[in-house]
């Protein structure tokens, strides 16, 4: 009886190898993919998004204003397209283990104001003030300006679309254990249902109800948590009651 068990416990552990070393080839397979189609995908978008531009603008001749206006939404629909497939081609990068970062010394006020500058237009549209509390003792940082940028942006990007008209976003710095600083974005909107935080960074993950819930690729938060991982950081979410 004990032999015939050993017998069964390494049949299922075999099973079980094949079953894993199959969803792993089919998750690199997959990863592939997305890689390639989304990298094919831009080349042509992008003309699209060029030539849209030059009859927006009159370039290559004049448009009447109902025209204009038309241009106008195959542009911003273009743009949220291009943003989805950047999401996606990031995402198929760092499942691959083909994303990689250059570090150099910068200067993590500058780049927090820039992010901060960038979305700029949209907080004022909102009537959001847009506050930054820096730490002067942690400011040269060794990272990678573009990466790091980027989660700036999806953090305050994903904060406008949830704070309300009058609202506020405060940015803040400070210190961590061990080499590590910490970067807060604090914001007076909607707020998140506590049983939908375990889903706030999971891919596709957009939470709520509202219209807002329903724009955006769901992928920012998603991919924030996998650039920051990537590099020994991690991410986290808290609810002031």
């Amino acid at each position: 009886d004990w032999s015939s068990d050993v017998c069964s416990s390494d049949l299922q552990n075999n099973e079980l190898c094949k079953a894993l070393e199959a969803a792993r080839q089919a998750s690199a397979v997959k990863s592939r993919f997305l890689a390639s189609v989304s990298h094919e995908l831009r080349t042509p978008l992008n003309g699209i998004i060029g030539f849209a531009q030059m009859l927006h603008d009159g370039t290559i001749g004049p448009v009447t204003e109902v025209q204009k206006e038309c241009l106008g939404d195959m542009l911003s629909c273009s743009d949220h397209l291009l943003t989805l497939i950047s999401h996606v081609l990031d995402l198929a990068k760092i499942e691959s283990g083909k994303m990689t970062f250059q570090y150099e010394l910068v200067s993590l006020g500058r780049l927090i104001r820039e992010a901060i500058d960038t979305l700029q237009p949209i907080a004022e549209a909102k009537r959001i003030a847009v506050g930054f509390t820096p730490d002067p003792n942690v400011d040269a940082v060794e990272a990678d300006a573009g990466r790091l940028k980027q989660i700036l942006y999806n953090y305050l990007s994903n904060a406008l679309k949830f704070t309300p008209e009058g609202g506020r976003i405060q940015v803040s710095v400070s210190a961590e254990d061990q080499g590590f600083y910490r970067i807060d974005v604090e914001d007076s909107g909607i707020g998140i249902a506590p049983e939908d935080l375990p889903r706030l960074f999971s891919e596709f993950g957009q939470l709520g109800a509202s219209e807002k819930s329903k724009v955006g690729t769901g992928l920012g938060l998603a991919i924030t948590k996998r650039i920051v991982e990537a590099q020994g950081g991690r991410v986290g979410v808290a609810i002031e009651m």
